[in-house]
């Protein structure tokens, strides 16, 4: 929109916005914006709080002169202007007539509460009649979303949020250490294999298993039209990333942005059409479509497709590399290799597996964990399936820098948690760029500490550090 940002009869915006920068919530808000006054004519509180109330009264004006409809409600508003005069006589009469014809505020998305994930929770528009994969292989597909309606459905997406981007382990800030993480009420989610951990001791030989490295993305399903993450949330890719991958197939996979750059791959895959999907590419790893082949010939099927001279060959499509285990010490020192690169650890496929759509011991993952310790300074109250007792214990590092714990926690300890002051022992893999513990796990009470300690951990386990 640089081309509508001149000056205004003297009147100069308080923020320019040159050609190809981006400002998220803008998006995210003209998305949510529909029908009634045109385009480049519509506004909101965020436009006026970044470009000044007087700017946006002026340009407003000068690109809607006959006020086809009042900025920024669509055609809410407009409807509702047209039956002001009634409404005034009648005001309950009016409200009754809005609300059965869906023009109220709350249906069509008033601008003053647009947000991201509204947004991010809607499927892109669909692509060229193109129809869903299907297989007569079991737990395959994904099943059709549906979105569960009223207050504890909400709660539970609140919840949810930061456990949808898992990995290819599943992974996820509750099922971490807990388990899967929890389906959402109302809402159908893809079936997906799902990964147990391998005991560097104790687990089994991995002689002869598929290696592979252990991605730090954002684990994705295709079911042939679209993206969707692990919890059933649709991604909303441009149209040229989706038209490189074929329709007659559901596909297992990461939306991958490199080692160390988790967080930036969130941000840009949850940003509707962002321009920096350019970034980002879509590691394959398996095919639900064909999970009654074995494992050989489902990686076989991949390569002939998306490998180098398949059929849908591309830069930004990639099979995920495995190779074989020649033994436990080989598993040992690729994983070895691939931390001291900064990536995040090593998967095992067990040769001739079917794909499974639930958690499996046909799928191993490894990484190594950092433990160290910290003060609790409160308790975040829980939401959905925790309202009512402790969410997450807040604490602070010996650096000083303050995080949540939430995995972890049983009921009984959400019940009656550490007390304000007590020292506890959580577990993770890396810090974040703002150096704070990444997907942290509680593990219990330091009752023999009286100050907490931070794990010391090489610079290229801080997401957003090259390595």
């Amino acid at each position: 929109m640089a081309d509508d940002l001149e000056e205004i009869n003297g009147i100069k915006p308080n923020v320019w916005l040159p050609d190809g920068e981006e400002r998220e919530h803008l998006i995210s808000l003209i998305c949510r914006l529909q029908g009634g006054a045109p385009v480049n004519a519509r506004t909101c509180k965020h436009l006026k709080g970044l470009l000044g109330e007087k700017y946006e009264a002026a340009r407003i004006k000068m690109r809607n002169p006959d006020g086809a409809a009042p900025a920024g409600k669509g055609k809410a508003a407009a409807k509702k202007a047209k039956a002001e005069p009634k409404a005034k006589a009648a005001p309950k009469r009016a409200a009754a007539k809005r609300k059965r014809a869906g023009d109220d505020d709350e249906d069509e998305g008033d601008d003053d509460e647009a947000d991201e994930d509204d947004v991010d929770d809607k499927p892109p528009p669909a692509k060229r009649g193109r129809k869903p994969a299907t297989s007569s292989a079991p737990n395959s597909k994904a099943k059709p979303r549906s979105k569960g309606k009223g207050k504890q459905a909400e709660e539970d997406a609140e919840e949810e949020e930061e456990e949808d981007v898992g990995d290819e382990g599943g992974d996820g800030e509750d099922d971490e250490e807990d388990g899967d993480a929890p389906v959402p009420k109302g809402k159908s989610v893809p079936e997906l294999l799902l990964a147990n951990k391998w005991d560097m001791e104790k687990g089994p030989d991995p002689t002869g298993w598929w290696m592979s490295e252990k991605l730090d993305g954002v684990r994705t399903f295709y079911d042939g039209t679209q993206f969707i993450s692990r919890l059933g949330n649709a991604f909303t890719p441009p149209n040229w990333f989706l038209e490189k991958l074929p329709s007659d197939v559901t596909l297992d996979g990461e939306l991958y942005g490199g080692r160390g750059n988790f967080q930036s791959t969130v941000s840009i895959v949850k940003t509707v059409n962002s321009v920096h999907w350019k970034n980002i590419s879509f590691q394959i790893f398996d095919v639900p479509s064909r999970g009654s082949y074995t494992f050989e010939e489902r990686y076989d099927f991949l390569q002939k497709t998306f490998g180098e001279n398949g059929t849908h060959a591309s830069e930004q499509i990639e099979v995920v590399h495995h190779e074989v285990a020649r033994d436990r010490q080989h598993v040992l020192d690729r994983l070895k290799e691939i931390e001291s690169l900064g990536g995040e650890g090593v998967m095992l496929r067990k040769p001739a597996s079917v794909y499974e759509g639930k958690r499996s011991g046909s799928l191993l993952k490894i990484k190594t964990f950092y433990d160290a310790e910290a003060i609790v300074i409160g308790h975040a109250p829980g939401k959905g399936r925790n309202k009512g007792i402790t969410g997450a214990l807040k604490c602070k590092m010996a650096s000083g820098k303050l995080f949540n714990v939430g995995s972890g926690l049983t009921d009984k300890i959400r019940k009656n948690p550490p007390k304000t002051g007590s020292i506890i022992i959580y577990r993770f893999q890396e810090l974040t760029r703002d150096g704070v513990p990444r997907f942290p796990s509680y593990v219990g009470e330091a009752a023999d500490k009286d100050k907490p300690k931070d794990a010391e951990i090489p610079a290229h386990r801080r997401t957003g550090n090259d390595g």
